[in-house]
């Protein structure tokens, strides 16, 4: 899953870098490290400051300081998370577990496996993405990440091998494989897998318009056609960043969908469902939600 390409350092060298120096300096070192280059950021990325300030209006309704103050701490937060990526791309499970202080929600998500029609898990460009799927994969469960390709064929390479170290299947997306990847995506429910997918930027064709903190944006429908494809359920997942420098994760239950004549019309229908649903757990973590381009136009 897919931060944001149009930031600062997605790119070959800035993962090298990344790399190198998580394998040589302290954890602690390296949030540091993390946390003052996304500062710097803040300050010389005018389009992407810009960009992230319009979102976050949206979200929380501020202005003026107390609107620059939360996307400081936002970019800041990318940072600090960003670091803690390459910190797990060279570490043992023994390592990365203590990252995690709390898992709520787990029942629901053996609930929804039990059905046997394989899970969805949906979240967005929120806390810290990539750390739930590897802890899931740590303790088991059967792990399919959706994700667009990469901006170089390198760097394609370096996340899908970071992942097949882990137990996470890769299905990359894009011009050329969509249909294929739809393909394998239904052959992972099928196999009563999960699926994990960020919706909040849909990608190629898949967006389809919600209503999402009081305006119309558009949200991937992806999940709400694989569910009228092959009946998986489909869950809210979040890791998030907090106060003791930790994460906590949560699975939400699985959402309410429904089944309706017109194909269209429950492909909105559904897909609203899981834009109310971020809502409830975006707002509060704003400050944790990276979207370094415009969201709404």
């Amino acid at each position: 899953m897919n931060s944001s390409h149009s930031h600062p350092g997605y790119n070959d060298a800035g993962f090298a870098l990344g790399y190198r120096l998580a394998n040589v300096l302290p954890h602690p070192v390296c949030r540091f490290i993390g946390s003052t280059l996304a500062l710097a950021s803040y300050h010389t990325q005018h389009r992407a400051r810009e960009a992230l300030m319009k979102n976050l209006h949206q979200v929380t309704g501020l202005t003026g300081a107390p609107l620059k103050r939360i996307a400081r701490r936002n970019f800041q937060n990318f940072g600090r998370m960003i670091a803690d990526y390459f910190y797990c791309s060279n570490k043992h499970e023994k390592e990365i577990r203590p990252l995690l202080d709390e898992w709520h929600g787990l029942d629901a998500l053996r609930q929804a496996l039990a059905q046997g029609k394989g899970v969805i898990l949906v979240t967005g460009h929120l806390g810290n993405w990539e750390l739930g799927g590897i802890l899931l994969a740590l303790d088991g469960w059967p792990i399919n990440v959706v994700t667009l390709e990469e901006p170089t064929t390198q760097l394609t390479m370096t996340r899908d091998a970071y992942r097949k170290r882990v137990g996470i299947r890769t299905i990359p997306v894009g011009e050329s494989k969509n249909t294929f990847a739809f393909l394998e995506m239904i052959a992972a429910l099928k196999r009563n897998e999960i699926v994990c997918m960020l919706v909040d930027r849909p990608y190629g064709e898949t967006g389809i318009p919600v209503t999402f903190f009081g305006r119309s944006t558009h949200f991937s429908s992806a999940p709400a056609l694989l569910h009228q494809h092959t009946g998986a359920a489909i869950l809210p997942a979040f890791v998030l960043h907090n106060a003791r420098g930790r994460y906590n994760a949560i699975a939400e239950p699985m959402l309410d969908l429904v089944t309706l004549p017109d194909r269209r019309e429950v492909l909105a229908v559904n897909t609203q469902k899981i834009a109310t649903a971020f809502e409830k757990i975006i707002g509060p973590h704003a400050d944790q939600w990276y979207n370094f381009v415009p969201i709404w136009p």
